[in-house]
């Protein structure tokens, strides 16, 4: 078996996530009928992490095990001549066998995009919400995040009783300008890195953070919600799906080679 590295990118808004689901459009399902296309169906696929629908990726990573020897540079070209136009394959290359996607990573970034007013031409890619928002208040909200911390309050382990503890390596929030159709707009980009995330954690910050930035929720009312994992404040909403967008995924000595 020969053990592949490819790098995804996706517009997500017409998927119903990355996990095949049957009789749903998914990223994974859509990977797997291109590589039957190109005469590989007996693949071994493991990914970095299960985007949520309509969540987009710029770097999901895709361990890929298969029985064919291809030449990397080739099969990510194969790949992209039979996949839809709302997924490609960015790179492809050799990792050591035994390279799993999810479980060698050691840090994830994801990134979410808040656009402060309504903007159809953004609407796929952010959260449009109305009101200003205070940046420096939403510095100061997520400092509180930043750290080991037990985020039950923003999200549920992947597995049934699993622990909800996950460290924050980097938080941030800045203004970016984004031109869509001949106009600005003023989007505010939160990302985070953290060594993994729960379901729904990434979609809950964001949704806590611009709660803040409101003046729905106070630094302290959501330091209460970190302290307490059981509850998340009332007036915290969980920012939707397509605003966030899975960055990257980085890998130590540990994967086995790859980096």
């Amino acid at each position: 078996m020969a053990t592949f590295r490819l790098t995804l990118e996706y517009d997500g808004s017409d998927f119903h996530g990355w996990q095949r689901q049957p009789g749903m459009r998914t990223v994974e399902g859509e990977l797997r009928a291109a590589l039957a296309r190109v005469g590989d169906a007996n693949v071994e696929l493991t990914a970095a992490g299960r985007t949520d629908a309509g969540a987009h990726a710029h770097g999901q990573v895709v361990g890929l095990r298969t029985d064919r020897n291809w030449e990397p540079e080739s099969l990510r070209r194969a790949l992209v001549s039979v996949l839809p136009r709302d997924v490609t394959v960015s790179a492809a290359a050799p990792a050591a066998a035994g390279f799993h996607a999810r479980r060698h990573a050691v840090s994830r970034t994801y990134r979410y995009l808040v656009v402060s007013r309504r903007a159809p031409v953004a609407r796929r890619f952010a959260w449009e919400i109305s009101g200003e928002v205070d940046l420096e208040l939403m510095h100061g909200a997520a400092e509180i995040l930043r750290g080991r911390h037990d985020f039950g309050a923003f999200g549920r382990s992947p597995k049934p009783g699993g622990g909800t503890v996950r460290t924050v390596h980097d938080i941030s929030v800045r203004r970016a300008t984004s031109v869509c159709g001949g106009e600005h707009l003023p989007v505010v980009v939160i990302e985070v890195t953290a060594d993994a995330f729960l379901y729904g954690m990434m979609r809950a910050i964001a949704g806590a953070l611009v709660a803040v930035a409101t003046g729905r929720l106070s630094c302290a009312q959501l330091g209460a919600a970190l302290a307490d994992p059981g509850s998340r404040p009332e007036r915290v909403t969980v920012a939707p799906a397509r605003g966030l967008h899975q960055w990257a995924v980085t890998y130590g000595s540990a994967a086995g080679g790859v980096s």
